[in-house]
């Protein structure tokens, strides 16, 4: 049992790092890199840089939203766009969090920048 265990285990350790490298869609975007994006100053940046919406809070609206985006090679945020959507005056803000007032170092993957697909939860709470 043990000798036909090894030559799939075998197999396994040479394959398995070439499918998780090359996670990308069709746009040659990586899904997953060695190293992801992050956010300068961690999740609470954005925290501090996020305006809840005078009528969201008037209105009691609570919740997440989700924003889709690329980071690309230079750390900037391209082609936002609302997932899941809350309120208008949410997902406007949750935008505008993302793409001007927060800062990203950008993904590498084999010691290269490269541009890296994310999805990122802005969370409101009155």
């Amino acid at each position: 049992m043990l000798r036909k265990t090894i030559p799939v285990v075998l197999l396994y350790l040479l394959i398995a790092p070439n499918l998780f490298a090359q996670q990308k869609d069709d746009k040659g975007i990586y899904l997953m890199a060695e190293k992801m994006p992050a956010i300068k100053g961690g999740m609470a940046a954005i925290g501090k840089k996020v305006q809840y919406p005078r009528i969201a809070k008037e209105m009691g609206i609570q919740g997440v939203v989700y924003v889709g985006f690329i980071v690309d090679s230079e750390g900037k945020v391209i082609e936002p766009k609302i997932l899941k959507s809350l309120a208008k005056p949410l997902d406007e803000e949750a935008l505008r969090v993302i793409t001007k007032e927060v800062k990203f170092t950008p993904g590498y993957h084999q010691g290269k920048a490269v541009p890296v697909r994310m999805v990122l939860p802005i969370r409101f709470r009155i």
